[in-house]
């Protein structure tokens, strides 16, 4: 693979940081050490730099004992394909994401109110929780629907300007440089089909909150969206096609922990 001297130049940037050039299955491990990707045999042993990591320890994002940093992708990776260089940016989350997860239980129960004819006897109460249904998002969504921006546009610029700032290394525009990049985004989360399947869903564990980045609002929010009508994963569609449409990512979707593995083999190696 010959890279450009841009190119090169990204590569160094990253290798700088090779205490956190890990395992796939260590990355997608959670606070108590359980990784939500499979690893009998060989599977997952691919490494790629984990960059919640990285941002944790730069000093950049710290003000006096107060840590200020950026919703970022779990992992990073490259590779060069022919022409053009891919920036893989890759979400581990272990919870079920699919189509048939379950959001929020408040968005059920306007809906169960709605259906079976109560509306004449309760419409006040009825208009009060479609407010709080308006108004409010799900954190996790919130989470997971900026974690791209954020790291394109904030993180990655910013750990590059104190990895310039503190070693003798060419110059490279980081923005322009991700800008001419093809950066793809996975988010990796738990299959129907997983044993242990833990069916974690946030319909009990589901917290307000209306903290979304107004950047994010711009790309990825419209007025007839009813984002917690719908699942995460399509919920989290939106928000992808409108990043790609607006040159953030060049490619967004979903990969279940299963078959985490094959894209490994398909597509990171």
């Amino acid at each position: 693979m010959t890279l450009t001297s841009d190119e090169a130049k990204f590569v160094e940037f990253l290798k700088s940081f090779s205490q956190f050039y890990w395992p796939s299955h260590k990355i997608a491990e959670n606070s108590k050490g359980i990784s939500i990707l499979p690893h009998d045999g060989d599977k997952n042993e691919f490494k790629m730099y984990a960059l919640d990591e990285i941002c944790h320890s730069c000093s950049i994002f710290k003000e006096g004992g107060v840590w200020f940093t950026p919703k970022t992708t779990d992992a990073i990776w490259y590779k060069k394909e022919n022409d053009n260089f891919f920036i893989f940016l890759i979400e581990f989350k272990g919870d079920l994401l699919c189509r048939t997860s379950s959001k929020c239980s408040l968005v059920e129960v306007v809906d169960s109110l709605k259906s079976k004819n109560y509306y004449d006897e309760l419409s006040s109460e009825i208009n009060s929780l479609d407010k709080i249904v308006d108004k409010y998002s799900d954190r996790l969504l919130n989470g997971l629907a900026s974690k791209p921006l954020e790291t394109v546009t904030i993180a990655l610029p910013l750990i590059y300007e104190e990895y310039y700032n503190n070693n003798n290394v060419e110059y490279l525009d980081i923005r322009k440089f991700l800008t001419s990049s093809r950066i793809i985004y996975r988010v990796v989360s738990i299959s129907e089909d997983y044993e242990p399947n833990r069916q974690r869903t946030r319909g009990r564990s589901y917290r307000c909150s209306n903290m979304i980045p107004s950047a994010c609002k711009k790309l990825a929010r419209e007025r007839h969206d009813r984002e917690l009508d719908a699942s995460y994963e399509s919920s989290l569609q939106t928000y992808h096609r409108r990043y790609e449409k607006a040159g953030i990512v060049f490619s967004a979707g979903f990969v279940d922990n299963i078959a985490f593995n094959n894209f490994i083999e398909n597509y990171l190696k």
